[in-house]
Order: C-alpha cells, then structure tokens, then sequence
C-alpha cells in the first residue's frame, strides 16, 4: 500500500517497540487537561514555532527548517521537567480550530497572549532566530500571558549545523526561569534528522495527516530513539482517531 493512503487509523500502527503505554497515558492526560500537573505549582507553558527573521528570508531557504525544530527541541528539553505543563503543537492546533482562529490571525502577539489565556496557559514563550552565513543567532523570551510582561530572555548563537546543541544551555536557563530544575542533557541528533522531522510536521500542518504519520514512522524506523517523532506520531493517532 502506497504511502499516504492508509484505511484511517487501522495499519496506522507505530513501530515495534517505538510507543510505550506509559508514554501514551501520559500523553493522553495531558491532551484531556493541564488541571494534575498545574497542581504541582509550576505554571502552564506554550512553546510558539519561531520566527526566521533572517534578512533574506524566503520560504523553503535551507534554515527553515529550524522554524518548528527549535521549537521543538525547546519542548522536548521542557517535558524533562518534573510537574511543568507544557502544551504541546498538536493540541494548540485543535484549540485553533475550535476557536476558529486562522493562522494569520496570530501574527499579532497579542492573539497569541488571549489564545494562551483559552488554553490556561500562565506563561508562553517566543522565539525567533537570524542566520548570517553558516551561523545561527536564537532569541527567546518568557511572557507573563495575564500581564504581558517579559519574565525572561536569553540568546545562542552557534553554527546551523550545530545549533540544537548549542542552544541547549538557553534551553536548561529557560527551565529554570519556569520554576523548574534544569533538564539533563539530551541526546544529540543530526541536522537531517530534525529536517525529516520537520517535514513530517509541515504535512500535519497542511493536514495531510496519513502522510504525516507515514513520515515520522519511517524516521523512526530509522531511529526509534528520536523521541519528539514518537511523541507526535502519538498526538496525531490520537487527533485521527477523534475525526
């Protein structure tokens, strides 16, 4: 059977071994409600896609990619932390079709800041990044979504082909700044990885699902370990399965 043109949900099924239960009802109880984990005291926290803000930027340059992967990579490092909720790309997603808010719409920051509210989401986080030849220079801030005020900022600067690992002291300072303790250090992964991984997103978010979900399982047939592939592959299971 060709890829993308699986029955729904039937042999949609993940790698051998690559889901495991504890991970799925984990993910679950955080796609039904942030309620157990905002009991711990820490706030609730959206991660945005950057912003490529590159002087010559243009849809499908060679940096793109890095749009939804340092995102990404950022959530990832934040689902390390004990009793920190985070909501994650899919669920925001659904929040925008309920809402019935248009991706244009949330240019603005301040559409952002009142999705953020509907979400219950005390904190959110922005990012943009400006390549300069073979380097990369990262930006984030941490805002305040009930006052708008910035609680924290930071900034990395590394090589393109180097930059998740170099942005993970933002990562680990960004923890911190959310009430937590400082995540470990997580395993490294080549460029192409996450630019596979980000086109399995970018087929989500142009709502080929059944493409999507082919995509990440071929990446993680090819490495079973690259966790944000397997926690996607379970959010968009579960999104089909809800149609």
């Amino acid at each position: 059977m060709k890829a993308g043109h699986h029955p729904p949900h039937a042999s949609l099924v993940p790698p051998a071994g690559a889901l495991h239960r504890a991970r799925l009802l984990a993910f679950v109880g955080l796609a039904l409600g942030l309620g157990a984990a905002a009991a711990a005291g820490l706030p609730a926290v959206v991660v945005w896609d950057f912003d490529n803000q590159s002087a010559a930027a243009a849809p499908g340059d060679r940096s793109d990619f890095l749009r939804r992967s340092l995102s990404e990579n950022l959530t990832a490092a934040l689902l390390q932390v004990p009793g920190l909720p985070v909501v994650e790309r899919q669920r925001l997603k659904d929040l925008l079709a309920e809402q019935k808010v248009a991706a244009s719409e949330l240019a603005d920051e301040d559409a952002r800041l009142r999705l953020g509210r509907i979400v219950g989401a005390a904190r959110m986080v922005f990012g943009g990044y400006i390549v300069l030849g073979d380097e990369v220079q990262v930006h984030v801030r941490l805002i305040d979504t009930a006052t708008s005020r910035v609680l924290f900022a930071d900034e990395a600067s590394g090589s393109v082909a180097a930059v998740m690992q170099d942005v993970e002291p933002l990562n680990r300072h960004l923890a911190q700044a959310l009430g937590g303790a400082a995540p470990g250090t997580p395993r490294r992964f080549a460029p192409a990885t996450w630019q596979a991984y980000d086109h399995a997103l970018a087929l989500a978010d142009a709502g080929r699902l059944d493409a999507a979900v082919q995509a990440l399982q071929d990446l993680l047939a090819q490495d079973k370990d690259f966790a944000p592939a397997e926690r996607q592959l379970v959010a968009l299971l579960d999104r089909m399965a809800r149609r």
